[in-house]
């Protein structure tokens, strides 16, 4: 389990006002509950369209938003295009069902900071809402962006091929210069538990050490 801190390493501060965008009421209420039981989490506005969060984000300027992509009246990653206009400094959290690569991409090359599923653990929910408001990235352990087969073939060159899916989006990782941390955020996972995974990754390669096994993935071709 993820416990994230804001990037200095200290506790987030006080009062961020949170906006949860979704037309689901239940679905709404509960996760406006959730952060309400935030020490750090200030007010909690909620809005089940995609005009109503405008007219929210205008009006109360909240520090970050958690946001469907499904809206009756428009798309999430539209509003997510918007925000930097409509609330400069907000960060955007998406919490969804949908989980096809395509979409994903969209979402985190529109701003999302972070993508998590909607059926995942409460804990786990707050956990990634909490990395985003600290200034982290988080992809959900199941999030399907795509980055495993981006070089549009089935599977990936010898010796990556040893891989499972989970470790190939890791190794893409390093391959791409992330940090252990910036890696924790992304997979939600601790640091101890990256560490670990890119043991694991470095003996399934056959490599002596994570620098060779980054040049090995840009030998190859493969890169984050």
């Amino acid at each position: 389990m993820l416990q994230e801190a804001d990037p200095a390493g200290g506790q987030l501060p006080a009062g961020r006002a949170v906006l949860v965008v979704d037309d689901h009421p239940v679905v709404r209420r509960g996760m406006a509950a959730l952060l309400t039981a935030e020490s750090w989490v200030g007010e909690v506005h909620e809005a089940g369209t995609v005009e109503e969060a405008r007219r929210s984000l205008t009006v109360h300027a909240p520090g970050l938003a958690v946001l469907d992509l499904t809206l009756p009246d428009g798309d999430g990653v539209g509003l997510l295009r918007e925000l930097p206009t409509i609330a400069p400094g907000c960060v955007a959290l998406i919490v969804t069902m949908t989980n096809d690569p395509g979409t994903v991409r969209a979402a985190l090359d529109a701003g999302a900071r972070g993508y998590v599923l909607k059926d995942s653990a409460p804990d786990m929910i707050v956990a990634a809402v909490r990395a985003v408001a600290g200034g982290g990235r988080v992809l959900g352990p199941r999030v399907d962006d795509g980055l495993a087969a981006r070089r549009g073939a089935d599977r990936p060159p010898p010796p990556f091929d040893l891989l499972t899916p989970r470790e190939l989006r890791l190794a893409l990782l390093l391959a791409g210069g992330r940090t252990n941390r910036e890696i924790a955020d992304d997979l939600l996972v601790s640091e101890k538990t990256v560490r670990n995974q890119v043991a694991t990754v470095i003996g399934k390669l056959g490599v002596a050490d994570r620098v060779q096994a980054v040049l090995l993935a840009h030998r190859v071709g493969l890169t984050g």
